[in-house]
């Protein structure tokens, strides 16, 4: 009797100390003949970051790729199959590939053009997903979303800056995959919109997608999935300035889930989010905008956002390299007169101080040429 209720507690402490599942599905067209390497290089990133995060929020890995000659129908069936979930779990699945949209759709995700079917819905997969009834579903799609059937654009363009580095701090990755239940769906472009890509670097959106995500482990101390998503947004917009607007396209993304508490540093809560001081620096930046337009936004905008004597430190490209200290007037009308020799730029909201009535008195910025 006393070893079978020994053997009865073992079964249940082994059960209870079972690692929850962070299960990914990635689908790349690495063999076509246009955007094969790029969707290449999407996957490799895409596998590595995500079996960081599986890691930092201690959950076990599960992986199911198809490409190659696993990139169809038969593939994604597959692997769709294979994903069996618990509550606790969570699901990722990502496609990087050729899409495309249909006037008769009222969906304003695409289909994803596979080796052997065209009309497989990203928001079908979605909810197939959904149905496995894991805590938290994230469908990401990075591919065409235009009218017709059509090739997504390969653009040669300048290596993109990626960020200061992955830090070792899993609060914010916690903050975002953890702490949040319920689903989250992506596209990479809108309804009618073709998306781009690198064929050395992979896909804008995917690129800027990860990019924000670094910056935001990095730089950021509070976060929401909106906050996130509007900030690779805005640094996919950044990616593309020089483009004409023909070229241009913009991420769409449908959440529900149940919003978790923000964390909250201190009792001082700022008046705007990371992302918009992202968004504001960047469009001071954008040489593309006429002067006098970026220069009206800026007499607007800095009362509100700053207080009178705020300063700014400011990393050059390098975090190890030494700041410089300015006054955020001088600053913010140096950034305008001098846009055309900035990439980009990125918030250390970390590093940077509020005042009692939630203005920045003191930011730190890491300046990209």
């Amino acid at each position: 009797m006393r070893r079978s209720s020994l053997l009865v507690l073992l079964i249940l402490i082994a059960s209870s100390t079972i690692a929850q599942t962070f299960h990914a599905i990635l689908i790349a067209d690495t063999k076509d003949p246009v955007l094969g390497a790029s969707c290449e290089r999407d996957l490799a990133e895409m596998s590595a970051r995500i079996t960081d995060i599986a890691q930092k929020i201690n959950y076990q890995y599960h992986e199911v790729i198809c490409s190659n000659e696993q990139f169809g129908n038969a593939g994604l069936s597959k692997a769709l199959s294979e994903i069996n979930c618990s509550p606790e779990d969570i699901v990722f699945f990502y496609y990087t590939g050729h899409g495309l949209n249909t006037l008769e759709r009222s969906s304003s995700f695409p289909l994803l053009y596979l080796k052997d079917n065209n009309d497989t819905e990203l928001e079908s997969i979605h909810l197939q997903l959904k149905a496995k009834k894991p805590k938290f579903c994230l469908t990401l799609g990075d591919c065409c979303n235009n009218l017709y059937s059509d090739t997504r654009s390969l653009r040669p363009v300048p290596p993109l800056f990626k960020g200061i580095g992955v830090t070792d701090d899993a609060t914010i990755i916690k903050k975002l995959f953890l702490e949040t239940e319920g689903d989250i769906i992506i596209s990479s472009a809108g309804r009618g919109e073709k998306a781009t890509a690198h064929p050395n670097l992979g896909s804008f959106y995917t690129y800027s997608w990860m990019e924000a995500l670094t910056n935001a482990e990095s730089n950021n101390q509070a976060i929401t999935w909106e906050t996130f998503l509007s900030d690779a947004e805005n640094r996919l917009q950044v990616a593309l300035k020089e483009f004409p607007d023909t070229i241009k396209h913009h991420s769409h993304w449908s959440v529900g889930y149940k919003k978790a508490p923000s964390i909250d540093p201190s009792t001082i809560k700022p008046v705007v989010s990371y992302d918009e001081i992202n968004k504001f620096l960047n469009f001071l930046a954008n040489e593309r905008i006429p002067f006098t337009e970026r220069n009206s936004i800026r007499v607007h905008k800095q009362p509100i956002y700053f207080s009178p004597a705020a300063t700014v430190d400011i990393y050059i490209n390098s975090p190890e390299k030494p700041v410089e200290r300015q006054p955020v007037d001088q600053f913010l009308k140096r950034i305008i007169s001098t846009a055309k020799l900035i990439d980009q730029f990125n918030f250390v909201e970390k590093m940077s101080e509020l005042s009692e009535d939630g203005k920045y008195r003191h930011l730190t910025l890491q300046e990209v040429r």
